[in-house]
């Protein structure tokens, strides 16, 4: 993901207003702000801009032109147009593929001069919810995940969950900017067999969203009953745990320095998919 896609400064802005309209660079920002609806695009197709007061002192509207930054930073999308009789206007512009913060940009020629509107952060994000890399995995392994729709740079929880009830609370991970999340989460082997919500649930906006997995020990198959002897104490781990490759990084459980094998004791962690750190391990399971 790439970020913060920025116009050059005032200048340009400017430029871009003399180019478009002829006639000098537009003045510093003035008049209301623009608006950005929606604000974080979640997998939109396009968002639209609006201002106001494009208007002459003769009540004659002004034209207006709404400017999206992008990797071309000599070439922005422009959309242009009339504003209407009260110097309202709005544009309706194509949200850019990738995920990231976009600067968006407006000004008006009102025919003796223009100005600039102050201008705003478009946040482009994928489409709300939550993958996992895969739909069953075994004791010791590890595996993928990513998610959107989050509150920008929230804190979001995870857990796993059967029937509603929470068995395990891995800690939480860093949303992005734009929403977002990435990492990986690797299996200990208390978990019993059977089937799982693997739950993200943002911790300032509240949003929650789930995602299947089945717990297995690669020959039963999901859905199957789970074995009684795994619940609770854990198993013995295999002689070669399945996922685990010498040198392999995992991460600690409990705030010490841990040899691969003290994971046994449970789910063993996240693994950020910036700045990773360690999270311990919090028992949670529901009252009965």
């Amino acid at each position: 993901m790439k970020f913060s896609k920025k116009l050059a400064g005032a200048a340009t802005i400017g430029a871009i207003a003399a180019l478009t309209f002829g006639g000098s660079a537009a003045s510093a920002a003035e008049g209301d702000p623009i608006t950005l609806t929606p604000q974080i695009t979640l997998g939109a197709e396009s968002f639209t801009v609006t201002g106001a007061e494009c208007i002459n002192p003769g009540g004659t509207p002004g034209e207006f032109a709404a400017v999206l930054a992008t990797d071309d930073v000599e070439n922005p999308v422009v959309q242009t147009g009339i504003a209407n009789a009260d110097g309202t206007w709005s544009a309706t512009i194509a949200s850019p593929a990738e995920s990231g913060v976009y600067e968006v940009a407006a000004y008006c020629n009102l025919y003796v001069d223009q100005f600039a509107y102050a201008s705003s952060d478009l946040l482009v994000s994928a489409e709300a919810g939550v993958t996992l890399d895969v739909a069953e995995a075994q004791h010791f392994e590890s595996f993928g995940f990513s998610g959107a729709g989050f509150a920008p740079s929230e804190n979001v929880r995870v857990e796993f969950r059967q029937n509603g009830a929470v068995i395990e609370s891995l800690g939480t991970v860093a949303a992005n900017e734009v929403g977002e999340i990435v990492g990986d989460i690797t299996l200990g082997n208390t978990l019993a067999y059977g089937a799982y919500d693997v739950v993200f649930v943002g911790e300032t906006s509240g949003t929650e969203f789930a995602a299947p997995l089945a717990v297995t020990d690669g020959t039963v198959a999901p859905g199957a009953p789970a074995d009684p002897g795994n619940v609770g104490g854990g198993v013995t781990p295999p002689a070669q745990p399945v996922g685990y490759t010498p040198g392999a990084k995992l991460a600690n459980t409990g705030g010490e320095n841990f040899a691969p094998f003290a994971i046994a004791g449970g789910v063993a962690a996240l693994a950020l998919g910036a700045g990773a750190v360690a999270l311990g391990r919090r028992k949670a399971r529901a009252a009965e």
